[in-house]
């Protein structure tokens, strides 16, 4: 379970790194320019990786929800009954 959590933060820090090195490049901003970048684009830059982490997180916790929520499903599901078990239970009655 920690695997797979240290796996999706990777994951998405991964999506982040590219999906900011895409913006940059749209932009035209080289290596050279990056350090230019005024305090105001900086914190710009910064509020939009920290916005798409928290929904990142968001999806990754909503899924996990529904994966537990069929995990759930599954064990209450009720077992289907063979014919043998049917006879005997009627027998019973």
């Amino acid at each position: 379970m920690a695997n797979e959590k240290l796996n999706l933060q990777e994951i998405s820090s991964t999506m982040m790194q590219l999906f900011v090195q895409d913006v940059l490049s749209k932009n035209n901003i080289s290596n050279e320019n990056k350090k230019t970048l005024s305090d105001e684009q900086k914190a710009q830059l910064k509020k939009v990786v920290e916005d798409l982490q928290a929904q990142v997180d968001e999806f990754v916790k909503g899924s996990k929800e529904k994966k537990e929520e069929n995990t759930v499903e599954k064990v209450e599901a009720p077992k289907n009954m063979t014919l043998r078990e049917m006879l005997k239970s009627r027998k019973d009655k």
